[in-house]
Parts: C-alpha cells; structure tokens; sequence
C-alpha cells in the first residue's frame, strides 16, 4: 500500500504545470532565511528557474538583490577584515618601527649637543676670564670670539636637527603611503574578484539571444546567470578570494617566509590549481544555464564546443581584467597623494 501511495504522489507531481511545482518546491523549503531557502530551491531544481520570480513567489529574491548578497556582500566583508588585520603589519611595518627608534636615537644625540653648547654658552658669558680655549678652535679665543663660534655651533645644530627630522618624516610618510596603498591592493583585488563575478552577468546575456537563438529563454541568461552563478559560487567564491587574500597579503599576515620558501614551483602549482577550480565553478553554472534555458549541453562540458562556458569565461575574464587595471591605477594614485601631499 505505501508503494502504490508514494507511486501516485509523484504521479500528482508529474501532472503538476511548472509554475505550480514552482510552488509547491518554495512552499516545502524548510528555514525561514530566504536567500538559503532559494539558493535550496535552485540547486535541487534548475530546470523550474525560468518559472520562478517575485512575482510568483512571496519572498523570491530578484537576480541582482540574490547576488549582491550571496557574492558581493560576503567577499566585502571578507575583504574589510583582512584590511584591518594587515594594514598595520608586516616587514613594512618593521620597517616604520625601526626608523622610528633609529630618529629617537638620533634626535636624543642632537639634543644633547645642542644642550652642551648651550651650557658652554652660559659658562663662557658668566666667567670672569678674558681668553677660551674651544674644543673645535685651533687657539684661545676671546670671549666675543668663543660666543660667536658657539652661536654659530648652535645654529648648526639646530639646522641639522630639523633637516634630519624632515627627511625621516618624508621617509616615514613614503613607508605608510606604501603600506596603505598595498593594504588597500591586496585586500580590494579579491573582493573585485567576486564584484567581476556578478558584474559579467552584463556580457554574459549581451550575445545570448544571438548565440542562443532557438531558446525562448536565451533573453532572460544574464538573471539566470546571477541566480546560478550565486548560488553555485557562495562556498567556491569564499574558498577562492580566502586563498587570493593569503597569497596577496602573504607579507603582511606572516606567511611571507612560508611562501618564499617554498619555491617557484608553488606558485605554478598555486596558480593552476586556482585557475582549474575557477574553471570547474564556470562549468557548474553553465550546466545549469542549459538546464533553465533547454538548450542542448555539449557531449564534453570541458570542451571548446561548450559555447556557454566559453561566453562565461570570457566574460569574467574581460570585466576583472578591466577593473582590476583601473582599481590598481587608483590605488598607485592614492599611493602618490599621501606621499607627496600627506
């Protein structure tokens, strides 16, 4: 008897339209977050995304909202801790320690010269002797004389105190700009990494409805792409712009000499296995790309042929290349301004 009621239960599914097993899928969604009861829905049934939205579902999240926070929100976030965490850290920062105890040295000296002459001044103006005998003079001197080389001693050093605190502060100030521009490099590429992601969704659907012409939903890829590309990338994009964060800001976390140590070989390994998980990513959201739009897959996903992985790609590719030159241009700009203008 379960038997035949299971059998009949699917049957009733079967017989269901789209939209109404649309339905049905949203209702039976456990939880009450939204953003993971869609991602659930979408993962277990790409094929009913077309026949999903707001205005068929109470609480369906629109593409850009779901990306924003499934990508965009989460590397931000990611991306301001590691900020914080490295902006005052690493051999740049070994550096502005060292110079600082280097100038206290240095200025303690100054000033103890400086406080040497100015005594040898006082005891010369207050002594009853006609004749001085300076340690820098060649002869005995008057006392018009020996206050006149002291004065001048005096303002020497002063001069020389205030030249050497200029040039360390200039020095300083080159050593933050430099800190600060990396810190803000290092920590911003990744999150302009995951920005790319949703960012592609644009090229992505330019091309499709002529690429993708016998599919009455190829106007709708670049929403099914948001919706797909964050709900298969929320773990893959924190896997992947966690990694790009340990290896950009290796100098400042203290896994420089771990990396360096390592060779050149880790960063040809570090690289490929980076680039193949990305790739493997793109695929995943391609397979469900060809399931919401009933476009026939190619017989190899990882192929040449696979048109929709390949736009994907390309177009990844295009947007963070674009923004990361930009983005990079900034922060040399900002690097200039504090060091010239701070």
């Amino acid at each position: 008897m379960e038997s035949v009621y299971q059998d009949e239960q699917v049957f009733t599914e079967a017989e269901l339209t789209p939209q109404d097993q649309v339905k049905l899928q949203w209702s039976q969604q456990p939880g009450f977050i939204r953003f993971v009861r869609q991602k659930n829905l979408i993962d277990q049934h790409a094929e009913l995304l077309p026949y999903a939205g707001p205005g068929l579902l109470h609480g369906w999240i629109s593409p850009s909202l779901f990306a924003l926070q499934g990508l965009v929100l989460i590397s931000l976030f990611v991306s301001l801790v590691n900020w914080q965490m490295t902006r005052h850290a690493g051999s740049l920062e070994d550096q502005i320690v060292a110079l600082q105890g280097n100038v206290q040295v240095e200025v303690k000296r100054q000033e103890g010269i400086i406080a040497a002459t100015e005594a040898e001044i006082k005891r010369i103006s207050n002594s009853a002797k006609s004749t001085f005998n300076l340690h820098f003079a060649y002869g005995p001197m008057d006392r018009e004389q020996a206050l006149r080389a002291l004065n001048s001693s005096l303002d020497e050093s002063h001069r020389s105190e205030e030249q050497y605190k200029e040039q360390m502060n200039a020095q300083e100030r080159s050593l933050r700009a430099e800190q600060s521009a990396l810190a803000m490099a290092n920590s911003g590429s990744p999150f302009l990494f995951s920005l790319a992601l949703v960012l592609a969704a644009v090229l992505v659907g330019k091309g499709a409805p002529r690429d993708f012409s016998r599919s009455r939903q190829s106007r709708r890829i670049k929403d099914f792409y948001l919706y797909f590309a964050t709900a298969e990338g929320l773990w893959p994009n924190l896997v992947l712009i966690i990694f790009l964060h340990l290896a950009l800001s290796r100098n400042a976390n203290g896994m420089g000499s771990v990396f360096d140590s390592v060779g050149p070989l880790f960063w040809v390994v570090f690289s490929i296995g980076f680039y193949f998980l990305l790739l493997r990513y793109f695929v995943m959201v391609a397979r469900d790309l060809y399931k919401a739009t009933e476009i026939r897959p190619p017989a190899n996903e990882w192929s040449l042929e696979n048109r929709m992985l390949l736009r994907i790609h390309n177009s990844f590719g295009l947007v963070f290349v674009g923004m990361e030159a930009v983005f990079l241009a900034a922060c040399y700009a900002f690097y200039i301004a504090q060091n010239h203008l701070g």
